[in-house]
């Protein structure tokens, strides 16, 4: 063979060969899976870490469906409740205390706080509050009252903490995009699906609870203020109802109708300051149901009428729990 010829052959075989080379690396990049560095997990989400004070504490619960009831950053008696029926839940000793096990368990991620950046349809959503329930029957809405209500609300904190979280804020001199600092909850996503509700009239707490007997949804409620209108037993969930209206009738409201001089019903509109808040689950017993409220600070302190006070928030999640039919256990 010539060397002319040679020179050419052997050309040929090393761009073959680089053109084989440049072939399989572009198929192993294109094609060839790449390694997971945390298989499960968004590489954008930061670790679970642990929990350094009572505040972190209530916003893991309540990220976790075990409401301490209004955020407020104290370790009173709604937080030890949403405790225990953690502890229950993930099969730890129901002490009710911030102890080892538990700090082993329940973590928090950050992070820990967000910004509401108040818009001015935000500010178009507050009324100034109503002075009498013939007022109320006026309304377009039952609009809130404030923009730190508004703010506390959304962010299931009590009033007071928000303006600790946000000292340098004017709240009587809001405008458009003011920046309020406020905790992190997500929408809640309980794992599991609710057999039934369990109510406690001695604890006046709610739990939601799985076919295994598994506490899904805790949340502390308000009772009637008197024993006899108290039911008790097995009731059922009849209808339910979000953005609900409410009928004010004299003849249940005696004693504020007679105050005010109204002889016939009237329709107040929906709202998160309806007398029944954002959300209506009827009973099976007339009259009766469970509800939100216009004063979610004051759930498990104060006393209803005769039916269950939720706040909103822990309202719409457990209207996401429920269906028609299902039975609500009420216990002494």
């Amino acid at each position: 063979m010539s060397p002319k010829r040679q020179v050419s052959r052997n050309w040929w075989q090393f761009t073959l060969g680089l053109c084989c080379v440049i072939g399989l690396t572009l198929l192993a990049y294109f094609w060839l899976p790449l390694p997971s560095v945390d298989s499960g997990k968004s590489p954008t989400e930061p670790p679970p870490r642990k929990i350094q004070n009572t505040l972190e504490l209530q916003i893991a619960l309540a990220r976790s469906g075990f409401s301490p009831g209004s955020i407020d950053g104290a370790l009173g008696s709604q937080t030890r409740q949403a405790l225990t029926a953690y502890q229950r839940a993930h099969e730890l000793p129901p002490t009710g205390e911030w102890d080892v096990a538990t700090r082993k368990q329940i973590m928090i991620r950050d992070p820990v706080y967000a910004y509401i950046e108040l818009s001015e349809a935000d500010l178009g959503r507050i009324d100034p509050p109503p002075t009498t329930w013939r007022e109320r029957g006026q309304r377009s809405r039952m609009a809130y009252h404030s923009a730190l209500e508004m703010v506390a609300e959304t962010s299931q904190s009590h009033p007071d903490l928000i303006v600790r979280l946000n000292p340098e804020i004017n709240w009587d001199g809001l405008h458009p995009g003011q920046r309020i600092k406020v905790p992190h909850i997500p929408v809640v996503r309980t794992r599991g699906s609710a057999e039934h509700l369990r109510i406690s009239l001695s604890e006046r707490t709610l739990q939601a609870i799985d076919p295994a007997g598994r506490i899904l949804f805790h949340a502390p409620v308000s009772i009637a203020r008197r024993v006899d209108k108290r039911p008790s037993g097995e009731l059922k969930v009849a209808v339910r109802v979000k953005n609900p209206n409410y009928t004010f009738n004299p003849a249940i409201l005696n004693a504020t109708a007679a105050r005010e001089g109204i002889i016939e019903k009237f329709i107040i509109q929906p709202g998160p300051n309806n007398p029944v808040g954002s959300v209506w689950i009827g009973l099976n017993l007339p009259s009766y149901g469970i509800h939100g409220t216009p004063e979610p600070e004051q759930v498990g302190r104060t006393e209803s009428s005769g039916c269950f006070r939720l706040s909103n928030w822990n309202a719409e999640t457990l209207l996401g729990l429920v269906h028609d039919g299902m039975s609500v256990y009420v216990e002494p």
